[in-house]
């Protein structure tokens, strides 16, 4: 009797993994996050202190990392006017060491100081220091 029971709360359990995991799997996934995982950092980064402290300027607004690397993948920058500030905060050495790295392409960085400062109408513009 005990083993019965057993086995029916057994074939219960795999009949609710199956049913929830098959719809996932037959959808898809529509985000890819090929490096890094939103809110994970890489471990170059953390290896690195001062840029490790340059992203942590970029995790305060909400869904600015993920903004980024949705915009990188995409080739399009799309990003919320907070996640604009913190990108523009941050110091020049913050930014070229950010921007211009993997997994970004060379022309991200320029594409992300245009459309930040198209954000911000005509206020002055980035000042990297080449």
């Amino acid at each position: 009797m005990k083993t019965t029971l057993e086995l029916a709360l057994l074939l219960i359990s795999l009949s609710f993994l199956v049913l929830y995991a098959l719809p996932v799997e037959a959808q898809g996934s529509q985000r890819k996050w090929k490096w890094p995982s939103p809110g994970i950092l890489p471990s170059p980064i953390l290896r690195d202190p001062e840029l490790r402290e340059c992203w942590t300027h970029l995790r305060k607004p909400p869904g600015c990392m993920s903004s980024i690397y949705d915009s990188s993948e995409k080739g399009k920058v799309l990003l919320s006017l907070e996640c604009c500030d913190a990108v523009k905060a941050l110091s020049n050495r913050c930014f070229e060491r950010i921007f211009t790295a993997k997994p970004f392409q060379p022309e991200f960085s320029q594409q992300v100081q245009v459309f930040c400062a198209s954000v911000h109408g005509n206020s002055p513009a980035f000042a990297p220091s080449f």
